[in-house]
């Protein structure tokens, strides 16, 4: 057995770690509107052939073997587990930054794509930063122009001994030259140079990382690590300037990359003394009051939120989250008058904060809150609801986002057959814009990421840069301006907020028809003297649910099973009510039905018997609702409990046949499911 082999488990799900402590806020935050992913992508000399694209994703995955989980939920935390499946490679049809399912495509936290000469990694934020996904993407790319050369070179050379033709011999020299190089360079020894997300003008910090590093050492929380108790400060809450615009269409974003040449940039960098990271950051907070202010007074501060590689300060290897971020503002009050006042403050500032000792205590601050004890045994739910609230106030405090990854660097074999690499983060609609900084080679590539129907910032901002010496190349996907469309991008020609507003019109018709019932019984209850309305509003509210949680939402079968149960046990007491209410509901109904869930469960273990763990939870709750029948016949709704004990004795029963028979299997998910 190979080392491999050795690491990773063939059971599914039979490893489980937890999620780093800014994951931790991602998955609580996640959904259709703010999807927590953000996406590197890299442009090649020639169009992308998926079935080497797939290979090169295979080959990839077992190197990073702290990418292959899937996100589940457990009563006080969501936990990571691995995933034995395949991940899947499919041709780019929707706009970037797409929400991850955790239901979909194989359960991955990420997704791999290609259109034309692009090959897209986009990677949901609990799993890792810009480091991990960087060093992913870099790592596929070579597999796959390796695999591309070798095909070449195995095309060229039937085509020589075919033909014979001096043509097509010369037209395969510069591939089989590229083809030696990358042979020989196979007889070395594979590195991995790392990149992160580049701190304020620091450079990227980069090692040599052993294919067979210990996984756990790339998993380790480098927050719980580093953590120690220090005074600190909580997050900037004040509310910052907005961007003001038309929303698109849920699921529709706006890019416009800009390429501008390295060198040009850096002259305009020196000329003031500064990094290119502040230069950038003074550009873009300069560039926001000039088009959203009367460029007089601000009232409230031009603010972004910059990302820190916190592996430059602290000593952690880990490919999961280990970064920070920064308020850069210029504050509320009197508009700046020249662009060196911005460049000033924005110096003062980020020389100010981002320093170890300031960076310890914003780690002290974040962990904290994780380590108290009331916070902890809070449910999964609750924390939802509460870390929402809090994410929610403080993403306000950001007018937008500036993340700079700084340089990557491929193997020199193949550098000259990339064209260039693009950063992008998803956008919401409490940050409208965001913006992605990558350099490769001799340019660096600067990309918008936009739910706003207008292009005037970005532009704006680029103007301001050429009038300063940095000309740049401008492309868009064409969701707002053809101009700069050089169709690169898909023609996206579905409205995914269609399918949204369709639903909630269905969801006005059903509460409409249920009030419109009400209230024709009400009118004509003289009549009538029964609620008979009841049983119409009790099934227009399960047809809800049933679209809601088990249409519309991917959930596992077991939890449309449960949740169907419980709406139709509501529903047949109601009928039960508004025919006499002679307590066959629950004498019978509710007992057969929770019988039914007892028999559906067992059944899932036993047709998907490796994954069988999957169903423990359900099973637990399954027994748990089986002693409501016994309650409500100690409190006299039940005359004809015989059906009620059944359902008691058996579902307590096969619980405990699970528990003997899982053994070892059922401690360990008790241990990933109820961790706190």
């Amino acid at each position: 057995m190979d080392e491999k082999d050795r690491v990773r488990p063939r059971i599914q799900g039979a490893r489980w770690r937890k999620l780093d402590n800014t994951a931790k806020l991602f998955a609580a935050v996640a959904g259709e509107d703010l999807s927590n992913v953000f996406r590197l992508s890299v442009s090649l000399k020639n169009e992308i052939k998926p079935e080497l694209l797939e290979q090169a994703l295979k080959l990839t995955l077992p190197e990073f073997e702290n990418f292959r989980v899937k996100l589940r939920k457990g009563f006080f935390w969501n936990y990571f587990e691995t995933n034995n499946r395949e991940p899947l490679v499919e041709k780019e049809e929707t706009y970037p930054c797409k929400y991850i399912d955790p239901h979909a495509s194989h359960r991955f936290p990420f997704r791999v794509s290609y259109y034309g000469r692009r090959i897209n990694f986009e990677v949901f934020h609990g799993l890792t930063d810009g480091l991990g996904a960087l060093n992913f993407l870099k790592k596929m790319t070579e597999h796959y122009l390796q695999l591309y050369i070798e095909v070449q070179k195995k095309e060229n050379s039937q085509g020589t001994e075919n033909t014979g033709s001096a043509e097509a011999a010369g037209a395969a020299e510069p591939m089989q030259e590229a083809a030696e190089t990358s042979d020989t360079a196979m007889k070395s020894e594979i590195s991995e140079q790392t990149a992160g997300i580049c701190p304020a003008g620091q450079g990227i910090q980069s090692e040599e990382i052993s294919p067979v590093k210990e996984i756990r050492q790339l998993e380790e929380d480098g927050y719980l690590r580093h953590y120690s108790k220090r005074p600190h400060q909580r997050y900037e809450t004040e509310q910052a300037l907005s961007i003001i615009g038309e929303y698109l269409p849920l699921d529709c974003q706006s890019v416009l990359h800009g390429s501008i040449p390295l060198d040009a940039l850096k002259a305009a960098c020196r000329k003031e003394g500064v990094s290119i990271t502040k230069y950038l950051t003074a550009a873009l907070i300069w560039s926001l009051i000039q088009v959203y202010t009367d460029g007089k007074t601000l009232k409230r501060p031009a603010a972004l939120n910059l990302p820190i590689n916190l592996r430059s300060f602290f000593d952690s290897e880990t490919m999961a989250n280990f970064f920070s971020v920064t308020n850069i503002a210029w504050p509320a009050g009197k508009a700046p008058e020249r662009f060196e006042d911005v460049l000033a403050e924005v110096g003062r500032q980020m020389d100010e904060k981002i320093v170890k000792e300031r960076l310890e205590e914003t780690i002290s601050y974040n962990v904290s809150n994780e380590k108290k004890w009331y916070v902890r045994i809070v449910p999964l739910f609750v924390k939802n609801i509460a870390m929402n609230a809090v994410f929610l106030k403080s993403s306000k405090a950001y007018t937008m986002t500036l993340s700079n990854l700084g340089p990557v660097a491929l193997k020199p074999e193949y550098e000259n057959m990339v064209e260039n690499f693009h950063v992008l983060i998803g956008v919401s609609r409490q940050q409208k814009m965001k913006c992605g900084v990558i350099a490769f080679r001799d340019k660096i590539y600067l990309s918008f990421n936009s739910a706003v129907g207008d292009l005037k910032m970005q532009e704006y901002f680029f103007r301001f840069l050429e009038e300063r010496g940095a000309a740049a190349e401008l492309e868009s996907n064409g969701a707002v301006e053809q101009k700069y469309d050089k169709g690169n991008y898909p023609s996206i020609s579905y409205d995914r907020g269609k399918l949204k507003k369709l639903t909630n019109i269905l969801y006005l018709v059903l509460f409409t028809a249920a009030a419109i019932t009400g209230l024709v019984n009400v009118l004509t209850y003289g009549i009538t003297e029964t609620w008979w309305s009841l049983i119409a509003i009790g099934s227009i509210a399960y047809v809800a649910m049933t679209l809601r949680y088990s249409i519309m939402r991917r959930a596992s079968l077991a939890g449309i099973l449960i949740r169907q149960s419980l709406g139709v046990q509501v529903l047949l007491v109601i009928i039960d009510y508004m025919t006499g209410f002679s307590r066959w509901s629950f004498n019978y109904a509710i007992p057969s039905l929770i019988l039914f869930d007892v028999i559906a469960v067992v059944f899932l273990i036993l047709i998907n018997r490796l994954n069988w763990q999957s169903y423990f939870m359900y099973q637990i709750a399954i027994t748990i609702f089986s002693f409501i029948p016994l309650i409500l016949w100690a409190a006299g709704l039940i005359t004809s409990p015989l059906m009620s004990v059944i359902t008691v004795i058996l579902s307590v029963s096969v619980l405990f046949i699970t528990i003997i028979l899982g053994d070892r299997s059922v401690k360990k998910e008790l241990k990933r499911r109820f961790y706190f």
